[in-house]
């Protein structure tokens, strides 16, 4: 049976002037530079795992849409620490993308959790994202979660002092009969663990990315990023990044 392809953007850092420059470089252009890989995996759904804008601008929002808008017609997202949710969720909302909170793709729970927190770069799950996440688990279907906020370190001291709060209590709340992989973005360059029987996994920007295990930003010349997930309903899978490097 043909697996559903779900693509995962994530931290485009678009701004209201589409010359700006984010570290030195254009998120435009970076987005540009990876559509093609993007549509070449022809994706069947997208999730936006936040940081869409770098300044929370409408424009920046509407760009996004147009650069989206050849790859999918079913997409879903959800906030990062720099986006400015009221903004975001007209835009989007006026493009037709989902904000979930559970979405039914290919047979599985597709998952989005909110960890913004107001006027703070790091993350936590406010108490109704808890019970998302119940409602989710009792579907008893085959599941990903994502989340803006990394629940772990990721061996870059510049970004694990701003993770998600109290990830205990998230990694206690999953349940492995059910949740297959945990998916977020904000750090800017690929990770993956494997713990107590779930995946935890980044996808990369599309717009600028770090070196791995750097105590400071440090520009990964290889350019920006994507992940896919391939989903089929019995719950098998399959993931991997997507660069334009």
């Amino acid at each position: 049976m043909k697996p559903f392809t779900l693509l995962q953007v994530s931290d485009c850092h678009l701004l209201e002037d589409p010359d700006g420059l984010y570290r030195d470089q254009n998120p435009d252009q970076c987005f540009q530079r990876l559509l093609p890989a993007l549509k070449a995996i022809r994706p069947d759904g997208i999730v936006v795992t936040g940081d869409v804008a770098e300044d929370g601008s409408a424009a920046a929002y509407e760009r996004a849409t147009e650069l989206l808008s050849g790859l999918c017609a079913t997409i879903a997202y959800l906030p990062g620490n720099h986006d400015d949710v009221d903004v975001m969720s007209k835009v989007f909302g006026q493009a037709g993308y989902q904000d979930g909170p559970i979405l039914d793709w290919g047979g599985w729970s597709v998952v989005l959790l909110n960890s913004v927190i107001p006027d703070d770069p790091a993350g936590e799950l406010a108490e109704d994202q808890w019970s998302i996440l119940d409602q989710a688990q009792a579907l008893k279907k085959p599941t990903v979660v994502f989340v803006h906020h990394p629940p772990m370190a990721v061996g870059s001291p510049w970004i694990d002092k701003y993770p998600l709060r109290s990830p205990e209590r998230l990694m206690t709340a999953l349940d492995p009969q059910w949740v297959k992989a945990v998916g977020f973005g904000h750090i800017h360059q690929p990770f993956s663990e494997y713990r107590d029987g779930i995946q935890y996994l980044s996808a990369p920007a599309t717009s600028v990315n770090s070196q791995i295990g750097m105590e400071k930003f440090t520009v990964d010349p290889t350019g920006p990023k994507a992940r896919w997930y391939r989903l089929w309903p019995e719950g098998r899978w399959a993931t991997g990044v997507i660069s334009a490097g």
